[in-house]
Protein backbone atom coordinates (compact mmCIF):
# COMPACT_ATOMS: atom_id res chain seq x y z
CA UNK A 1 0.00 0.00 0.00
CA UNK A 2 2.81 2.42 0.90
CA UNK A 3 4.51 1.73 -2.41
CA UNK A 4 1.34 2.78 -4.28
CA UNK A 5 1.08 6.03 -2.30
CA UNK A 6 4.76 6.80 -2.92
CA UNK A 7 4.42 6.06 -6.64
CA UNK A 8 1.34 8.31 -6.89
CA UNK A 9 3.18 11.17 -5.14
CA UNK A 10 6.21 10.84 -7.41
CA UNK A 11 4.01 10.80 -10.51
CA UNK A 12 2.38 14.12 -9.51
CA UNK A 13 5.58 15.88 -8.37
CA UNK A 14 6.83 17.01 -11.82
CA UNK A 15 3.48 18.64 -12.56
CA UNK A 16 3.48 20.46 -9.24
CA UNK A 17 6.92 22.03 -9.79
CA UNK A 18 6.50 22.84 -13.49
CA UNK A 19 6.94 26.56 -14.12
CA UNK A 20 6.72 28.69 -17.23
CA UNK A 21 9.61 30.94 -18.22
CA UNK A 22 9.53 34.34 -16.49
CA UNK A 23 9.00 35.81 -19.97
CA UNK A 24 7.43 34.37 -23.11
CA UNK A 25 7.82 35.57 -26.69
CA UNK A 26 4.49 36.44 -28.30
CA UNK A 27 4.43 34.66 -31.66
CA UNK A 28 2.33 37.22 -33.55
CA UNK A 29 2.85 40.59 -31.81
CA UNK A 30 0.54 42.61 -34.07
CA UNK A 31 -2.37 40.23 -33.38
CA UNK A 32 -1.79 39.92 -29.63
CA UNK A 33 -4.82 40.45 -27.43
CA UNK A 34 -5.52 40.81 -23.73
CA UNK A 35 -3.72 43.17 -21.37
CA UNK A 36 -1.16 44.99 -23.56
CA UNK A 37 1.19 47.85 -22.77
CA UNK A 38 2.66 49.68 -25.77
CA UNK A 39 6.19 51.09 -26.00
CA UNK A 40 7.26 53.13 -29.01
CA UNK A 41 10.82 53.12 -30.27
CA UNK A 42 11.31 56.63 -31.61
CA UNK A 43 14.14 59.17 -31.84
CA UNK A 44 16.62 56.61 -30.48
CA UNK A 45 14.56 56.18 -27.27
CA UNK A 46 12.01 53.82 -25.76
CA UNK A 47 8.85 55.77 -24.86
CA UNK A 48 7.91 55.44 -22.12
CA UNK A 49 11.29 54.46 -20.66
CA UNK A 50 9.79 52.73 -17.61
CA UNK A 51 6.44 50.96 -17.39
CA UNK A 52 4.68 49.18 -14.52
CA UNK A 53 2.50 46.19 -15.40
CA UNK A 54 0.78 43.27 -13.72
CA UNK A 55 1.92 39.67 -14.12
CA UNK A 56 0.68 38.17 -17.39
CA UNK A 57 0.72 41.50 -19.24
CA UNK A 58 2.03 41.64 -22.80
CA UNK A 59 4.46 44.46 -23.55
CA UNK A 60 4.65 45.34 -27.24
CA UNK A 61 7.40 47.49 -28.78
CA UNK A 62 6.92 49.20 -32.14
CA UNK A 63 9.85 50.70 -34.02
CA UNK A 64 8.86 54.09 -35.44
CA UNK A 65 12.46 55.02 -36.39
CA UNK A 66 13.95 54.47 -39.83
CA UNK A 67 16.94 52.87 -38.05
CA UNK A 68 16.65 49.23 -36.95
CA UNK A 69 16.43 48.54 -33.20
CA UNK A 70 15.86 45.57 -30.91
CA UNK A 71 15.05 44.69 -27.30
CA UNK A 72 17.53 42.70 -25.21
CA UNK A 73 16.67 41.82 -21.61
CA UNK A 74 19.71 42.46 -19.42
CA UNK A 75 18.56 42.04 -15.84
CA UNK A 76 15.83 40.79 -13.58
CA UNK A 77 14.11 37.40 -13.47
CA UNK A 78 14.95 36.71 -17.14
CA UNK A 79 18.70 37.30 -16.74
CA UNK A 80 20.51 34.51 -18.54
CA UNK A 81 17.37 33.51 -20.49
CA UNK A 82 18.51 31.98 -23.79
CA UNK A 83 15.98 34.07 -25.77
CA UNK A 84 16.78 37.40 -24.09
CA UNK A 85 17.79 39.14 -27.32
CA UNK A 86 14.93 39.97 -29.66
CA UNK A 87 15.24 40.41 -33.43
CA UNK A 88 16.22 43.64 -35.14
CA UNK A 89 13.05 45.55 -35.97
CA UNK A 90 12.74 47.61 -39.13
CA UNK A 91 10.47 50.63 -39.25
CA UNK A 92 6.86 49.81 -38.20
CA UNK A 93 7.73 46.26 -37.06
CA UNK A 94 6.68 45.05 -33.61
CA UNK A 95 8.00 42.67 -30.96
CA UNK A 96 6.13 41.50 -27.87
CA UNK A 97 6.84 39.65 -24.64
CA UNK A 98 4.48 38.38 -21.97
CA UNK A 99 5.83 38.92 -18.45
CA UNK A 100 4.88 36.06 -16.10
CA UNK A 101 7.04 36.68 -13.02
CA UNK A 102 7.15 39.73 -10.78
CA UNK A 103 10.37 41.74 -10.76
CA UNK A 104 12.24 44.51 -12.54
CA UNK A 105 13.38 43.72 -16.07
CA UNK A 106 16.00 46.03 -17.54
CA UNK A 107 16.52 46.07 -21.29
CA UNK A 108 18.60 47.78 -23.98
CA UNK A 109 18.85 48.12 -27.74
CA UNK A 110 21.93 46.04 -28.51
CA UNK A 111 23.54 48.30 -31.18
CA UNK A 112 22.59 51.52 -29.33
CA UNK A 113 23.02 50.42 -25.72
CA UNK A 114 24.62 53.66 -24.49
CA UNK A 115 21.54 55.74 -25.33
CA UNK A 116 18.68 53.24 -25.41
CA UNK A 117 17.67 51.69 -22.09
CA UNK A 118 14.34 50.78 -20.59
CA UNK A 119 12.73 49.04 -17.65
CA UNK A 120 9.63 46.92 -17.09
CA UNK A 121 8.41 46.63 -13.49
CA UNK A 122 6.12 43.63 -13.08
CA UNK A 123 3.95 43.56 -9.96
Amino acid sequence: MRAYVLAACLAVLPVAVAHADPVEIVANPSAASGSITEIDIKDMLYAPTTVKVKRGTIVRWKNIDEVAHNVQLRGGPAKGWDKAQGPMLSQNETYALQFNDAGTYKYICTPHSIAMKGEIVVE
